[in-house]
């Protein structure tokens, strides 16, 4: 009697495929020395999307991640989403930022800044050029905004790993390309915010954007004067040791939640409201926080995510426009990244090997790119073929971190002692 097939035993082998597979295929291949899991979950991804195994093994593909085996993914790649956005605000320790000078808020802005404004640029060309790319809700000049922010992220938390892996954490290049990431991270959010509530208030013109835009300033400021100190003396009740119970861990979970609810209501992306929960939460207790839920969230939720993902990457050979936008997008990203942050750090005294090393840092895109381009594929403003091309840019520009760094530091270092020899 041959096997059924039922909704509950396909489910459980979606997650094995998903969880076991890109972690083993990371730890057992050697892959773990060249690129971060991050750059495999991805690829992992898309590999199980239409662009390979749906080409390769169509029935095995149909069989697996058909649209009716989908909804629980769909379920537990939002959660995956909702987490990892709350676990980067957590990340994001704004008193860092205090007593940094002038030169680090300059390098910081220049590094987000310099792309961006070359990702807008390239995005209005190609508006032009192939205007298949935009999305169904996105004119030109919405079209380019979104491209540009694209362009300019960097991904914090992915960031961190490398720089753990590289030795470079506890060094000063370490810590200020961290606290570079999180104003990069920080700006992102805001120009998220302002894009989204463009395309929002799209239909209603000027008054609809200002409408969601002041919903969105009065909730942020709702979070700051009274969630914030509610959240302390709550902390301070169920957590006065500092360690996180369950009670402090359903707390939190509720606290993100309702967070993604609120900002999912006004018009807003439910990223962001989970975001802003991990802005919020007491300091003292981020570590723990940290240490509850960021391996759970990476290691089981976000694969579920990333095979959402991939199911949306559609990869055309053929097609031309597509592998225009990804190398395209793929050099400004790197230019504008690297020149954005290596030379106003240059000017503002760095060495070399550090400005340089800098600059190959903020390269790093991960899951952040992801996130953003999910956001705004969902918001209409980029079409699936864009959205496939970005996804693989981000997947190269994060891959290429590692060994750029490297690379600037040896050249750095050839350079110093050729001169020392002369």
């Amino acid at each position: 009697m041959p096997f059924e097939l039922t909704p509950a035993l396909l489910f459980l082998i979606q997650a094995i495929v998903l969880i076991a597979g890109p972690f083993l295929l990371w730890r057992l291949t050697g892959l773990k020395h060249v690129a971060p899991m991050v750059v495999i979950q991805i690829l992992f991804g898309i590999a199980l999307g239409p662009s390979l195994l749906g080409h390769v093994a169509p029935e095995i593909w149909g069989a697996l991640f058909a649209k009716a085996s989908l909804a629980p993914l769909s379920g537990l790649a939002l959660l995956a989403v909702v987490f990892f956005a709350f676990l980067t605000g957590l990340h994001l320790d704004l008193t860092e930022f205090r007593g940094r000078g002038r030169a680090f808020v300059g390098v910081s802005l220049s590094s987000m800044i310099v792309p961006t404004l070359m990702g807008g640029a390239l995005g209005w060309w190609i508006a032009g050029a192939f205007p298949e790319m935009a999305g169904p809700k996105a004119d030109p000049l919405l079209f380019a905004a979104g491209f540009g922010i694209c362009v300019g992220v960097t991904a914090l938390p992915v960031l961190g790993a490398i720089l753990r892996e590289m030795g470079l954490i506890e060094q000063r290049v370490g810590r200020l390309a961290l606290g570079y990431a999180a104003v990069n991270d920080a700006l992102l959010w805001i120009l998220i915010t302002a894009v989204l509530a463009w395309a929002a208030g799209g239909s209603g013109g000027f008054g609809g954007v200002a409408q969601v835009a002041i919903l969105g300033f009065v909730y942020l400021g709702a979070t700051e004067l009274f969630a914030r100190p509610v959240l302390t003396r709550l902390m301070d009740r169920i957590a006065p040791d500092g360690k996180v119970g369950d009670m402090a861990v359903v707390v939190t979970c509720a606290a993100l939640l309702g967070s993604a609810a609120v900002t999912e209501l006004i018009g807003l992306h439910y990223i962001l409201g989970a975001f802003v929960a991990g802005t919020v939460m007491p300091r003292r207790l981020a570590a723990a926080i940290l240490d509850r839920l960021e391996h759970f969230a990476t290691l089981i939720l976000l694969p579920f995510f990333f095979t959402l993902t991939g199911l949306k990457v559609d990869l055309d050979l053929a097609a031309s426009a597509q592998w225009w936008v990804f190398a395209l997008a793929t050099v400004t990203t790197l230019a504008g990244k690297i020149l954005g942050t290596a030379l106003p750090a240059r000017w503002t005294g760095e060495s070399p090997a550090d400005a340089w090393r800098l600059g190959t840092l903020m390269s790093c895109k991960g899951l952040m790119e992801v996130i953003v381009l999910t956001i705004l594929l969902e918001a209409g403003l980029l079409s699936v073929a864009c959205f496939s091309a970005m996804v693989l840019m981000a997947v190269v520009a994060t891959a290429l971190t590692q060994p750029m760094t490297l690379l600037a530091e040896r050249l750095a270092v050839a350079r110093g002692g050729a001169r020392a020899a002369r």
